[in-house]
């Protein structure tokens, strides 16, 4: 081997040489940079999943939430019904009682509701038709002795009476005193339900 064939045979083997140590450098690197990348692929993924899990626990929350609002608001709805309908066959009960019966309901009701001093009752017109003479004497009898009504013009009421004490009117029709029991049912039932 001649001197020149040494000196090439020597670039060759010394420019291998730095071939293989720059590729071996290169795939360190590149290795280095894959693995880097898949970690930082699955910080991302696991992340990701946390992100997800706790979104879907939210959602599913939400979920419950809803449901339980529109059960308690299905629940709530049942039960008002239910009172405005035992409220309307009660009144319509009353409506419909024996006159005697009815009459004597009427006759507790205005010694429940009378006021001091001189009333004035006004009944239905229908009432006031079928009204017995001896019913006002009947009603005062039970008043106590500062109390008493007599009977005034008829009024303008499907059932029940008012009691006129100048200025002040009493309404216990049947339709006012089962407005205002259905009122406090329901006052009673939402107490009941968001206490």
């Amino acid at each position: 081997m001649t001197g020149l064939e040494k000196i090439l045979s020597k670039i060759e083997y010394d420019s291998n040489d730095q071939c293989q140590r720059i590729i071996s450098q290169a795939n360190t690197k590149a290795e280095k940079l894959i693995g880097d990348a898949e970690a930082k692929a699955k910080e991302i993924t696991q992340t990701g999943k946390a992100e997800t899990a706790k979104e879907l626990e939210n959602i599913r929350q939400s979920a419950v939430s809803s449901s339980e609002l529109a059960k308690s608001r299905i629940i709530l709805s049942a039960k008002l019904k239910t009172i405005d309908d035992v409220l309307d066959k009660a009144l319509e009960n009353i409506k419909s009682m024996p006159r005697d019966e009815y009459f004597s309901y009427l006759c507790e009701l205005i010694v429940k509701n009378a006021k001091e001093g001189e009333g004035v009752l006004r009944l239905p017109e229908d009432d006031m038709k079928s009204l017995d003479k001896s019913f006002i004497d009947g009603v005062n009898k039970k008043l106590e002795a500062s109390k008493s009504v007599k009977l005034g013009d008829a009024a303008d009421i499907d059932s029940g009476f008012l009691l006129v004490y100048g200025d002040i009117d009493i309404n216990c029709s049947f339709d006012a005193i089962a407005s205002e029991k259905r009122d406090e049912l329901r006052d009673e039932l939402n107490s009941l339900l968001f206490a």
